[in-house]
């Protein structure tokens, strides 16, 4: 077993183990039914909080590991050519400033005569749903996960949303704590099978 696998499987293995406390603490404990609600929705905050966390780190191990190899640009796959310069460049800002766009081509330029080195910051957009998820993925090539998650996914996130954003009026149940926690364990499995696969295939290099 490789390196980043086993780094994989062990964020896989913490996952596991805070998905287990999420859908337990409140009944592990004797306290007052008011105090079970509230635990119930922390919860689900704490479901979602995993899950993005996961996303960000599973990719970031990804990315390190490709570091660790060296590259020039001249060996990477044109996708990870493109997401390394989006890390610089930040396509969805407007910038258009001609200071900006000198000290833009300045830094790529210094970029892409050194050896590849990854940022490993991943931003989900707040909500990592399953198109942000998808999104990362295809980006770097790695196999996209399945649309049948993504309407158990968008029901977490309008349970998270809610509760975060302080609407009382969403009641939160022992089976949805149940079935949020078996999705994150799903799309987190998934996750992992993804970037191996991708890894032993090389799909970073040209």
């Amino acid at each position: 077993m490789g390196n980043l696998e086993n780094l994989l499987l062990k964020e896989y293995e913490l996952l596991q183990e805070k998905m287990y406390k999420c859908k337990t603490i409140h009944i592990r404990y004797d306290m007052k039914e008011d105090h079970v609600f509230f635990l119930l929705k922390l919860s689900v905050l704490g479901v979602y909080a995993t899950w993005e966390g996961f996303l960000k780190k599973s990719i970031a191990l990804y990315l390190q590991e490709i570091n660790r190899e060296k590259l020039a640009y001249s060996d990477l796959n044109e996708y990870y050519i493109a997401y390394q310069t989006d890390q610089i460049v930040k396509f969805k800002s407007s910038k258009t400033s001609f200071n900006v766009i000198r000290k833009t081509s300045a830094e790529l330029h210094q970029m892409y005569q050194k050896d590849v080195v990854f940022s490993t910051n991943v931003n989900t957009e707040s909500n990592a749903n399953l198109k942000v998820a998808n999104a990362i993925l295809e980006k770097l090539r790695l196999s996209s996960l399945d649309s049948k998650f993504e309407k158990r996914l968008d029901r977490l996130l309008f349970f998270r949303n809610s509760i975060a954003h302080g609407d009382d009026g969403v009641p939160v149940e022992q089976n949805d704590l149940d079935s949020f926690t078996l999705l994150i364990q799903e799309l987190a499995s998934n996750i992992v099978t993804s970037i191996i696969d991708g890894f032993q295939k090389k799909v970073y290099r040209r």
